[in-house]
């Protein structure tokens, strides 16, 4: 993304050469700590990368590259190239605040977000900067996990469940592992500081005085770690369905009951829905147990409704059971959440081809651009070792106790990822890594009720720590809420226009669509 009205200030960067670069490690408590940024990390223009295919928002950008060390708690000399691209106010003249956009995942591309960041307003009024995270797959070295996507293309034909199939995944990331490591990359240095540390580099490189952070998902918790570590320059930040972080994996259970269960009650609420599909969080529990008891299999070529299939596509082989069918369900709540009760009563009827071919076709979404470099680095070292090995199947007894022990075993979107952990073999990080901070900076907190990936009740717990939040949950939207919503939109605009009194308004106007109903 453009450059544009901020490139000009990288001279005034160049003009600090003299200060010593230095790398200060500021104690804060025995075990605690947080880095600091370097005050001069070097910024390099050059084009932008080409994408498949195309971004017109990229179009008017200008890019560069952030150089920034790999590790700030070693002094190997080895660094990270990260691509940055600023898109350019469409107004004239700009605030004088650009925004931030910090990705999810963990491991998430940046970049390819610039024309659903642009087609939804968030370079209205002041320029738009993204930069992929370390590892990532437009940075340098971008850390990939070839290994891994190989085995989630055959997921969706094997027992999701099953102790074999796990066994599968942890060898691949551990061949994955073994591989980085053995080019000499130092994978205890991805994660959320170091992360947090080249945003707080970028601001200093670019010479900007304030910006706005928006993070998504997990760039939520990176948002947060952020403001925690680096306030300076922070004028507002926007965090939009949120991964707190002090996320463990059993929370992913809550999570995806609160968000279900919110799709159901709505569906009760409809009368059309209500009669056509009675009972639809019990018609849930049910499929999920006969499915585990008695998966469904079929060669399909993946799909989505409403979306037309490649004239090339070849059938796969699909088979989805009860673990499957629940994460599914957590997928169908961002894409589908109106087509979810009409699908579950499909399945109750032996209609199974289209979930085999929706699953198939979610289950190969964004093959091969997921860092697990960054996205083992953030869960291993920051999430799982502060969890109980049983807190996993403890918090999902507590909102699915009538779900198979197979199925309540894996954390929902992260299964293995305990044993996966053991494997990738990163030190700790320090409790203050999941602290909310405690600056009074204007913060909004963006909710969608149909969200199971990341409820609102994940949100709340972050809410009731911040000095200066707003809190605002829009009916009847899942996953990502702000593209989703033309209310969020305007909400997230009125909070950069004014982050003392954002106009939430519209949020009670706000009505929930109406579920998809099968022509009988």
């Amino acid at each position: 993304m453009p450059l544009l009205s901020f490139e000009w200030r990288v001279v005034a960067v160049r003009l600090t050469r003299s200060i010593l670069l230095a790398l200060a490690l500021v104690v804060v408590e025995p075990g605690n700590f947080a880095l600091c940024a370097a005050q001069t990390a070097p910024f390099e223009s050059r084009q932008c990368p080409k994408l498949s295919p195309p971004l017109p928002a990229l179009a008017k950008a200008r890019c560069g590259v952030l150089v920034v060390p790999e590790n700030r708690l070693t002094s190997s000399g080895r660094t990270l190239r990260l691509n940055v691209a600023i898109i350019p106010s469409q107004a004239v003249p700009p605030a004088p605040d650009p925004v931030v956009y910090m990705v999810g995942g963990p491991g998430g591309p940046a970049l390819p977000s610039a024309q659903l960041l642009v087609d939804h307003g968030l370079n209205a009024k002041r320029d738009l900067i993204i930069m992929d995270q370390r590892g990532t797959l437009f940075s340098e070295p971008a850390l990939l996990c070839p290994e891994v996507d190989r085995f989630r293309a055959r997921l969706v034909g094997l027992p999701y469940d099953a102790p074999s199939t796990g066994l599968v995944h942890v060898e691949a990331t551990l061949a994955c592992r073994r591989r980085l490591a053995a080019t000499g990359v130092d994978l205890s240095g991805f994660n959320s500081t170091q992360s947090a540390a080249d945003f707080a580099d970028l601001r200093v490189a670019l010479g900007i005085e304030q910006w706005n952070v928006y993070g998504v998902s997990y760039g939520a918790d990176l948002a947060l770690t952020y403001l925690r570590a680096h306030p300076e320059g922070v004028r507002s930040v926007a965090i939009d369905s949120v991964v707190p972080p002090s996320t463990q994996l059993g929370d992913f259970w809550p999570s995806l009951h609160a968000g279900l269960q919110a799709i159901f009650d709505q569906c009760d609420a409809q009368d059309a829905c209500r009669k056509r599909y009675p009972n639809t969080a019990g018609t849930f529990r049910r499929l999920v147990n006969q499915l585990e008891a008695h998966p469904i299999v079929g060669d399909v070529v993946p799909g989505l409704p409403g979306v037309r299939q490649a004239l090339d596509a070849k059938p796969v082989h699909v088979l989805v059971d009860g673990g499957a069918f629940a994460n599914l369900a957590a997928a169908l709540s961002e894409f589908l959440p109106t087509h979810l009760p009409r699908l579950m009563d499909d399945l109750d009827h032996g209609e199974t081809h289209e979930v085999l071919s929706i699953y198939a076709a979610i289950g190969v979404t964004h093959a091969g651009e997921l860092s697990f470099g960054l996205h083992n680095g953030v869960i291993c070292s920051e999430w799982v070792p502060y969890e109980a090995a049983d807190n996993i199947v403890n918090e999902a007894r507590k909102v699915f106790p009538n779900l198979p022990a197979s199925v309540l075993a894996l954390a929902p979107q992260f299964p293995s990822m305990r044993e996966d952990c053991a494997v990738w073999n990163v030190p700790k990080a320090p409790a203050s890594q999941r602290e909310v901070h405690t600056e009074p900076i204007p913060t909004l907190v963006i909710s969608g009720s149909y969200d199971a990936i990341t409820a609102p009740l994940l949100a709340q717990r972050v809410v009731d720590q911040l000095p200066k939040a707003t809190f605002v949950i829009i009916p009847g939207v899942g996953h990502f809420v702000v593209p989703k919503s033309d209310c969020a939109q305007t909400v997230l605009d009125s909070f950069f226009t004014d982050p003392s009194a954002p106009d939430t308004t519209c949020v009670e106007k706000v009505k929930p669509p109406e579920f998809y109903i099968a022509p009988q």
